[in-house]
């Protein structure tokens, strides 16, 4: 059981940003692309755009599986970060990224962009890691992806590569793996993480989306720690876990339309289109009954992750700062939308009532400045019946013009919960109706709520 208020703060070391990127920039000559410009030759780009806790990690893991769309293997928040272009360096103090910062004037930070984003990109294709070309892109995916979530660990290269061949051989040996195979991110992983603890003992399993149920069996002696890993978080946990994917070339970047799916996006959409200046683009607005995402907001606010912006003594948010007095009056959890200022001393629920409301105005109104294309999606019809979840596939299949199978595939069978703090349940929000319905009742969510199709006055909020 954790008592989050008598838990002492954790001591950590805190590199400056510059020492990272400076690791970031050696790591990345061993990550090569060879495709020049790919900005301008990628064809089309879609947003997924949602709140937090709108079930966008889910929907974009079913889309993942098919192999005609490309990804990246996380959110691009890390991107934005190395490159300059997060909210200290740029000079906003929210999330928003205006279309005025792709502009020549920041032609460094934007290249920058463009090459974090070029050497992340993959699609669904088999690969075998038995290919030494590929092998050795998998060592350096997961060199950068894990100094990005462990900033204060100076990760010894050889010693790191070893680990990752010593886990292969070791799930070949013991599990069953195929050589060459790798079937299960979540198992590698958690083996990996045993073996860089005997060395790195801050690194810590349970900040990774990884199942519970496997920490305890495979890293019994591991504890929850509801503190964020650090004072310099790149990549906010819960840290994605990654697989080695095909790499993308100018003809796959030509001929399959790229996913975005951060929802801090929803204040960058016009940002986005203008950096894919020759992209068709387009956005899935994927909606979630208000309850219920306001209601994952709250749990993920109490929840040891989404630890997303570092604001010093700003915070007394009711519920939460007093809650957990260590970090709770320094660091925000998920998307910062502009006006957060006014919603510092607040009660929880409001603040994720705000961050929600935040979210889907910001879409909206881009979807109707812009006129560009896009689909609604009703979360609950994606995850719902399986009737439901064919029909929805179906439609974002052909929508997408691509092949619907993988996806209908992908949605009718078993899915993990994935960036959440439990499987996704309807109506999960019932437990905590009183909290919330002060929160439900108000007249600009209300009406929120209606024009994206959900009718709070019919649903147990009297």
């Amino acid at each position: 059981m954790i008592h989050p208020g008598n838990l002492p703060k954790q001591e950590h070391f805190t590199p400056p940003l510059d020492e990272v990127r400076a690791r970031i920039t050696g790591i990345n000559r061993w990550r090569s692309t060879q495709i020049p410009d790919p900005f301008s030759a990628i064809s089309e780009v879609v947003v997924v755009a949602s709140s937090s806790r709108g079930g966008s990690s889910i929907f974009t893991e079913i889309l993942r599986r098919s192999p005609d769309l490309l990804h990246c293997k996380g959110e691009i928040n890390p991107f934005l970060t190395l490159a300059g272009l997060n909210r200290e360096a740029s000079g906003n103090d929210s999330d928003n990224l205006p279309v005025t910062a792709v502009d020549p004037a920041n032609r460094v930070r934007l290249a920058a962009l463009e090459q974090e984003i070029a050497l992340d990109l993959g699609v669904n294709q088999p690969v075998d890691l038995r290919e030494p070309t590929t092998l050795a892109r998998f060592h350096a995916d997961l060199h950068w992806r894990l100094t990005c979530q462990w900033t204060g660990i100076n990760l010894e290269k050889d010693f790191l590569y070893t680990s990752i061949d010593h886990t292969l051989a070791q799930l070949q040996q013991n599990h069953g793996w195929p050589e060459g195979a790798f079937p299960d991110p979540q198992l590698f992983h958690l083996l990996l993480l045993n073996r860089l603890r005997n060395r790195y003992p801050a690194i810590n399993p349970w900040y990774y989306d990884i199942a519970p149920s496997l920490i305890r069996d495979l890293c019994p002696e591991a504890r929850i720690n509801p503190a964020p890993p650090g004072d310099l978080v790149i990549e906010e946990p819960p840290f994605v876990t990654i697989a080695p994917n095909r790499p993308v070339t100018a003809a796959l970047l030509s001929n399959r339309p790229l996913i975005l799916k951060t929802p801090s996006n929803v204040y960058r959409l016009p940002f986005l289109q203008a950096l894919f200046p020759r992209a068709r683009f387009r956005v899935i607005h994927l909606v979630r009954h208000p309850a219920d995402a306001i209601n994952g907001l709250v749990d993920g606010w109490l929840y040891h992750g989404f630890f997303s912006h570092h604001l010093p003594d700003r915070l007394r948010i009711k519920g939460y700062s007093d809650r957990f007095p260590n970090w709770g009056r320094s660091w925000w959890k998920y998307d910062l939308p502009q006006g957060w200022q006014d919603w510092t001393d607040h009660s929880l629920p409001k603040v994720c009532g705000f961050q929600w409301q935040s979210a889907h105005r910001a879409t909206l109104n881009f979807l109707a400045e812009s006129g560009v294309d896009h689909l609604r999606v009703r979360f609950e019809e994606a995850l719902g019946t399986p009737g439901q979840r064919e029909q929805t596939m179906t439609a974002i299949g052909r929508w997408l013009g691509i092949d619907p199978q993988p996806l209908i595939m992908a949605a009718t069978g078993e899915l993990p919960p994935v960036m959440a703090t439990c499987r996704p349940r309807h109506n999960r929000w019932f437990r905590k109706a009183a909290l919330l319905r002060p929160v439900l009742n108000d007249k600009n969510i209300r009406q929120l709520a209606n024009n994206l199709g959900y009718d709070l006055n019919h649903d147990h909020l009297a």
